[in-house]
């Protein structure tokens, strides 16, 4: 919560997976004037209907935000079942008050001016830059500098006098993003060779279209397969042309896969030699699952994104089995992990705080913001902090 002459919410997001098992949740004793959504991941939008149980608060993001923020919310709402912290009137309220915002479009609020830039991380994803009181803030939600095959590269800020910044992989690299794709159009290229499948477990918004993209990109004629909810978000990609890198390109790959609509496409997925992208990418749950144990043994699993602790994707990689229905199974497959992260690695952090040159630095959504914080305020000088939950920052 940013306190100018507006108090100003910058996402309000939910963990539905915690090691606890049960869903955390932000506080709700807050009373903000305006809400910014960075994106749609459920980490910084999930909580935003809870805000409507009295207020009527008007909440900003680009238009594909709202549409996918519509479609994750629903799906999250299932998933929390009892522990579902607001009603389903609020979650219709919260769709009610959004106001769109554009990239580059700027709106005013009082005495603070708020502009979206692109934040190269998924569709409608947006860096926030606020002006208020003589000074600059930089919020950037989660962003990448790299092109990928969806998305050109975010732009970094100059001269700001608070960067409030993502911190994922602020002590990780990224491969460079070519190379991995070319590498894992080598695996699909000697898997279906063989006449294996190679099976993507991927997260529905962001990775199941960059996948799909990469496919196509290097294999024009291999059989793809796409099913979950990811057939749905691909939809609300192809309606918004100006939040993707190239339209025509990613509508013609659409067009020429199969999105699993029945037991007979399942079927054939499994029967013919190809590519199967599929929710959920942690292998918690969704149609992933019912794959697994039908591909033929020549078939091979590629993870591409991050499998939480305890989770059937982290365990397949360590230690080789899943757990379904309370009983451990086996899985007689190769198992890889190859990184296409959408986020900023160390570098691209780096490089963003050079270029921005804020006189302070506040890091959030990382597993270590106050080791980064203090690195950054020993070895390269700048004034750092990581705030603990609940803490006030003077600017």
């Amino acid at each position: 919560m940013l306190n100018s002459d507006k108090k100003i919410l910058l996402d309000y997001g939910v963990k539905i997976f915690d090691p606890t098992g049960k869903p955390q949740f932000p506080t709700t004793e807050i009373e903000p004037d305006m809400a910014i959504i960075s994106h749609a991941h459920l980490d910084h939008s999930g909580f935003v209907p809870a805000l409507f149980k009295q207020n009527k608060i008007r909440w900003f993001a680009t238009p594909p935000t709202v549409e996918l923020c519509e479609i994750l919310w629903q799906d999250s709402m299932k998933i929390m079942g009892p522990n579902l912290p607001y009603r389903d009137t609020q979650f219709k309220r919260a769709l009610k008050n959004w106001n769109p915002l554009l990239y580059n479009q700027t709106i005013q609020s009082g005495d603070t001016k708020i502009t979206l830039s692109d934040a190269g991380h998924i569709s409608g994803a947006s860096i926030v830059n606020i002006e208020t009181k003589g000074k600059k803030i930089c919020y950037t939600g989660d962003f990448k500098l790299e092109d990928t095959q969806m998305h050109k590269g975010a732009k970094t800020v100059e001269d700001v006098d608070v960067l409030i910044m993502e911190s994922t992989y602020a002590f990780k690299e990224h491969p460079p993003r070519k190379e991995v794709d070319r590498q894992i159009a080598d695996e699909i290229r000697e898997t279906v060779d063989k006449g294996g499948t190679v099976l993507f477990p991927a997260f529905s918004l962001g990775r199941t279209q960059e996948l799909l993209s990469l496919v196509r990109a290097y294999h024009k004629d291999i059989p793809v397969f796409i099913d979950g909810m990811g057939r749905k978000i691909t939809n609300v990609y192809l309606r918004h042309p100006k939040y993707i890198k190239d339209h025509a390109t990613f509508s013609k790959a659409v067009r020429s896969v199969t999105m699993v609509q029945g037991p007979d496409d399942k079927r054939a997925a499994t029967e013919e030699a190809g590519v199967i992208i599929s929710s959920a990418g942690m292998m918690s749950g969704g149609p992933v699952l019912s794959y697994l144990f039908h591909v033929n043994p020549e078939s091979k699993i590629i993870f591409t994104g991050y499998c939480i602790e305890g989770t059937n994707g982290w365990k397949l990689q360590k230690d080789g089995y899943i757990t379904l229905d309370e009983r451990d199974l086996e899985v007689d497959l190769p198992v890889e992990y190859m990184d296409l992260s959408a986020h900023a690695g160390r570098s691209d952090l780096l490089n963003f705080i050079k270029y921005a040159n804020p006189e302070k630095i506040v890091l959030v959504h990382g597993d270590a913001p106050d080791k980064f914080a203090q690195e950054l305020n020993e070895d390269f000088g700048y004034n750092a902090v990581a705030p603990k939950r609940g803490e006030r920052i003077e600017l």
